[in-house]
Protein backbone atom coordinates (compact mmCIF):
# COMPACT_ATOMS: atom_id res chain seq x y z
CA UNK A 1 0.00 0.00 0.00
CA UNK A 2 0.68 3.44 -0.82
CA UNK A 3 1.56 6.54 -3.36
CA UNK A 4 5.16 7.52 -3.80
CA UNK A 5 4.99 11.40 -3.66
CA UNK A 6 7.26 12.83 -5.90
CA UNK A 7 10.20 15.18 -4.66
CA UNK A 8 9.33 13.82 -0.93
CA UNK A 9 10.66 11.56 1.40
CA UNK A 10 9.84 8.23 0.48
CA UNK A 11 5.84 6.69 -0.04
CA UNK A 12 2.81 7.82 1.97
CA UNK A 13 3.10 4.03 3.66
CA UNK A 14 1.29 3.69 6.91
CA UNK A 15 4.18 1.48 8.12
CA UNK A 16 6.93 4.12 6.89
CA UNK A 17 5.17 6.97 8.37
CA UNK A 18 4.80 5.34 11.87
CA UNK A 19 8.18 3.26 11.95
CA UNK A 20 10.13 6.65 11.51
CA UNK A 21 8.33 8.78 14.07
CA UNK A 22 9.52 9.64 17.45
CA UNK A 23 6.19 9.51 18.50
CA UNK A 24 4.29 7.23 17.30
CA UNK A 25 3.42 5.64 20.35
CA UNK A 26 1.18 8.83 21.13
CA UNK A 27 -1.14 7.85 18.69
CA UNK A 28 -4.50 6.79 19.70
CA UNK A 29 -5.11 3.10 19.33
CA UNK A 30 -8.40 3.32 17.47
CA UNK A 31 -6.58 5.90 15.08
CA UNK A 32 -3.83 2.78 14.86
CA UNK A 33 -7.24 0.48 14.13
CA UNK A 34 -8.31 2.72 11.16
CA UNK A 35 -4.79 2.80 9.50
CA UNK A 36 -4.28 -0.82 9.22
CA UNK A 37 -7.58 -0.97 7.23
CA UNK A 38 -5.80 1.49 5.11
CA UNK A 39 -5.43 0.72 1.13
CA UNK A 40 -3.50 3.49 -0.34
CA UNK A 41 -2.62 6.92 0.47
CA UNK A 42 -1.63 10.47 -0.77
CA UNK A 43 0.89 13.29 0.42
CA UNK A 44 0.66 16.73 0.27
CA UNK A 45 3.15 19.85 1.72
CA UNK A 46 1.08 21.63 4.97
CA UNK A 47 3.85 24.06 6.11
CA UNK A 48 7.27 24.77 5.14
CA UNK A 49 10.08 27.05 6.99
CA UNK A 50 13.98 26.76 7.48
CA UNK A 51 17.05 28.85 7.96
CA UNK A 52 19.97 29.15 6.73
CA UNK A 53 21.73 29.90 10.43
CA UNK A 54 24.34 30.37 11.92
CA UNK A 55 25.19 28.11 13.64
CA UNK A 56 24.09 25.78 11.18
CA UNK A 57 21.14 25.19 8.79
CA UNK A 58 17.57 24.66 10.53
CA UNK A 59 14.57 23.15 8.11
CA UNK A 60 11.13 21.78 9.30
CA UNK A 61 7.87 20.60 6.75
CA UNK A 62 5.14 19.86 7.81
CA UNK A 63 3.43 16.77 5.53
CA UNK A 64 -0.28 15.70 5.75
CA UNK A 65 -0.83 12.27 4.38
CA UNK A 66 -4.41 11.50 3.88
CA UNK A 67 -5.40 7.41 3.87
CA UNK A 68 -8.21 6.12 2.06
CA UNK A 69 -9.98 3.00 4.49
CA UNK A 70 -11.48 -0.10 3.38
CA UNK A 71 -14.78 1.57 4.50
CA UNK A 72 -14.10 4.49 1.94
CA UNK A 73 -13.41 6.59 4.64
CA UNK A 74 -10.44 8.45 4.85
CA UNK A 75 -7.87 8.94 8.14
CA UNK A 76 -5.47 11.87 8.17
CA UNK A 77 -1.81 11.87 9.83
CA UNK A 78 0.58 15.03 9.65
CA UNK A 79 4.25 14.14 9.65
CA UNK A 80 6.61 16.95 10.91
CA UNK A 81 10.17 16.42 9.51
CA UNK A 82 12.88 18.81 11.01
CA UNK A 83 16.65 19.04 12.15
CA UNK A 84 16.33 21.50 15.33
CA UNK A 85 17.34 18.54 17.75
CA UNK A 86 20.88 19.23 19.63
CA UNK A 87 22.07 17.04 16.51
CA UNK A 88 21.96 17.02 12.69
CA UNK A 89 20.18 14.02 12.21
CA UNK A 90 16.55 14.63 10.56
CA UNK A 91 13.92 13.80 13.36
CA UNK A 92 10.57 12.93 12.67
CA UNK A 93 7.18 13.40 14.41
CA UNK A 94 3.42 12.26 13.59
CA UNK A 95 0.41 13.35 14.79
CA UNK A 96 -3.45 12.91 14.30
CA UNK A 97 -5.17 16.08 15.95
CA UNK A 98 -4.59 19.03 14.61
CA UNK A 99 -4.41 20.96 17.46
CA UNK A 100 -1.75 18.94 18.54
CA UNK A 101 0.11 19.84 15.79
CA UNK A 102 -0.20 23.41 15.90
CA UNK A 103 1.09 23.23 19.26
CA UNK A 104 4.26 21.09 18.35
CA UNK A 105 5.14 23.16 15.32
CA UNK A 106 5.09 25.96 17.73
CA UNK A 107 7.50 24.05 20.05
CA UNK A 108 9.79 23.68 17.32
CA UNK A 109 9.23 27.07 15.20
CA UNK A 110 10.92 28.87 18.42
CA UNK A 111 14.09 27.57 18.19
CA UNK A 112 14.74 29.58 14.73
CA UNK A 113 14.60 32.44 16.41
CA UNK A 114 13.59 35.87 14.68
CA UNK A 115 14.09 34.79 10.63
CA UNK A 116 15.94 37.93 8.96
CA UNK A 117 13.86 39.13 5.35
CA UNK A 118 15.85 37.48 3.24
CA UNK A 119 15.11 34.22 5.33
CA UNK A 120 11.78 35.05 5.25
CA UNK A 121 12.16 35.35 1.25
CA UNK A 122 13.80 31.78 0.50
CA UNK A 123 11.42 30.29 2.66
CA UNK A 124 8.59 31.42 0.32
CA UNK A 125 10.50 30.21 -2.64
CA UNK A 126 11.29 27.27 -1.11
CA UNK A 127 7.57 26.77 -0.85
CA UNK A 128 6.48 27.84 -3.79
CA UNK A 129 9.06 25.12 -5.69
CA UNK A 130 8.00 22.08 -3.53
CA UNK A 131 3.82 22.79 -3.48
CA UNK A 132 3.16 21.94 -7.38
CA UNK A 133 5.31 18.65 -7.02
CA UNK A 134 3.55 17.39 -4.00
CA UNK A 135 0.16 18.75 -4.23
CA UNK A 136 -2.48 15.41 -4.50
CA UNK A 137 -5.58 15.05 -5.71
CA UNK A 138 -8.44 14.46 -2.75
CA UNK A 139 -9.44 11.00 -1.95
CA UNK A 140 -13.19 9.82 -3.43
CA UNK A 141 -15.29 8.49 -0.51
CA UNK A 142 -17.65 10.21 1.93
CA UNK A 143 -16.19 12.62 4.80
CA UNK A 144 -14.89 11.07 7.80
CA UNK A 145 -15.64 12.89 11.15
CA UNK A 146 -13.39 13.15 14.01
CA UNK A 147 -15.67 12.35 17.13
CA UNK A 148 -13.67 14.05 19.72
CA UNK A 149 -12.91 17.16 20.60
CA UNK A 150 -15.15 19.16 18.03
CA UNK A 151 -16.63 21.89 19.73
CA UNK A 152 -13.04 22.51 21.46
CA UNK A 153 -11.62 22.53 17.69
CA UNK A 154 -13.99 24.82 16.43
CA UNK A 155 -13.36 27.21 19.31
CA UNK A 156 -9.39 27.11 18.48
CA UNK A 157 -9.81 27.53 14.81
CA UNK A 158 -12.26 30.83 16.09
CA UNK A 159 -9.87 32.42 18.50
CA UNK A 160 -7.11 31.93 16.26
CA UNK A 161 -8.81 34.16 13.62
CA UNK A 162 -6.99 37.57 13.04
CA UNK A 163 -9.97 39.32 10.34
CA UNK A 164 -12.22 41.73 12.03
CA UNK A 165 -14.94 40.06 9.91
CA UNK A 166 -14.60 36.29 11.49
CA UNK A 167 -18.23 34.53 12.37
CA UNK A 168 -19.74 36.14 15.49
CA UNK A 169 -21.31 34.87 18.12
CA UNK A 170 -24.54 33.26 16.31
CA UNK A 171 -22.39 30.53 14.38
CA UNK A 172 -19.91 30.66 17.53
CA UNK A 173 -22.72 29.18 20.02
CA UNK A 174 -24.23 27.21 16.91
CA UNK A 175 -20.88 24.89 16.94
CA UNK A 176 -20.54 24.47 20.76
CA UNK A 177 -23.07 21.56 19.94
CA UNK A 178 -20.46 19.87 17.44
CA UNK A 179 -19.65 16.52 17.63
CA UNK A 180 -17.89 15.67 14.49
CA UNK A 181 -15.29 17.51 12.72
CA UNK A 182 -12.79 16.88 9.20
CA UNK A 183 -10.45 19.10 7.88
CA UNK A 184 -9.39 19.20 4.24
CA UNK A 185 -7.05 21.01 2.20
CA UNK A 186 -8.73 22.95 -0.71
CA UNK A 187 -6.71 25.67 -2.37
CA UNK A 188 -4.05 28.28 -2.83
CA UNK A 189 -2.46 30.54 -4.53
CA UNK A 190 1.73 31.76 -4.47
CA UNK A 191 3.44 34.91 -6.51
CA UNK A 192 6.07 36.78 -6.54
CA UNK A 193 5.49 40.97 -5.41
CA UNK A 194 7.44 43.68 -6.48
CA UNK A 195 9.80 43.41 -3.71
CA UNK A 196 10.69 40.01 -5.34
CA UNK A 197 9.37 38.36 -1.61
CA UNK A 198 7.17 35.01 -2.91
CA UNK A 199 3.58 35.55 -0.88
CA UNK A 200 0.83 33.46 -0.87
CA UNK A 201 -2.38 32.11 1.19
CA UNK A 202 -3.91 28.44 1.45
CA UNK A 203 -7.56 27.43 2.33
CA UNK A 204 -8.74 24.98 4.63
CA UNK A 205 -12.39 23.71 5.15
CA UNK A 206 -13.03 22.95 8.62
CA UNK A 207 -16.02 20.47 8.79
CA UNK A 208 -18.32 20.20 11.58
CA UNK A 209 -21.48 17.71 12.52
CA UNK A 210 -23.44 19.55 15.18
CA UNK A 211 -25.81 17.28 17.32
CA UNK A 212 -28.89 18.03 15.67
CA UNK A 213 -27.43 16.23 12.31
CA UNK A 214 -26.48 19.37 10.45
CA UNK A 215 -23.07 20.49 8.99
CA UNK A 216 -21.28 23.44 9.08
CA UNK A 217 -18.02 24.39 7.67
CA UNK A 218 -15.95 27.40 8.74
CA UNK A 219 -12.89 28.35 6.00
CA UNK A 220 -9.88 29.18 6.98
CA UNK A 221 -6.81 31.31 4.81
CA UNK A 222 -3.65 30.94 6.33
CA UNK A 223 -1.21 33.57 4.49
CA UNK A 224 2.03 35.27 4.66
CA UNK A 225 0.76 38.58 2.75
CA UNK A 226 1.70 40.82 5.93
CA UNK A 227 5.00 43.82 5.58
CA UNK A 228 7.38 41.24 7.15
CA UNK A 229 5.93 37.74 6.20
CA UNK A 230 4.46 36.81 9.27
CA UNK A 231 2.11 33.74 8.84
CA UNK A 232 -1.57 35.18 9.80
CA UNK A 233 -4.59 33.16 9.85
CA UNK A 234 -8.07 34.24 8.93
CA UNK A 235 -11.47 32.71 9.34
CA UNK A 236 -14.86 32.78 7.16
CA UNK A 237 -18.07 31.27 7.25
CA UNK A 238 -18.37 31.25 3.36
CA UNK A 239 -16.02 29.81 0.78
CA UNK A 240 -16.19 32.32 -1.77
CA UNK A 241 -15.90 35.40 0.64
CA UNK A 242 -12.53 33.64 1.76
CA UNK A 243 -11.52 33.35 -1.24
CA UNK A 244 -12.22 36.97 -2.52
CA UNK A 245 -10.66 38.32 0.72
CA UNK A 246 -7.28 36.05 -0.12
CA UNK A 247 -7.09 37.45 -3.42
CA UNK A 248 -8.16 40.89 -2.90
CA UNK A 249 -5.23 41.05 -0.11
CA UNK A 250 -2.88 39.79 -2.40
CA UNK A 251 -4.07 41.95 -5.42
CA UNK A 252 -3.36 44.71 -3.12
CA UNK A 253 0.55 44.12 -2.57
Amino acid sequence: MGNARPGGAGPADVEVVLARAQNAFEIDDVVLGRLETALMGCTELASFRQRKGPPRRLSRRTLRHTFLLADGGTQVLWEIEHNTGPGEDQLYEVYADPDVLVAAQHVIDLRFGEPAPQELEAEAAEWLARLPRVGAEPLPGPRQYMREDSAEHAWRVLRRAENRDAPGDDLRARLGSAVGHDIAYVTGRHTRIGTGRVVGWTLYEHAFLLASGEELSLWEVEHTMTPDGRPVCEVYADETVACDAADVRMEAL
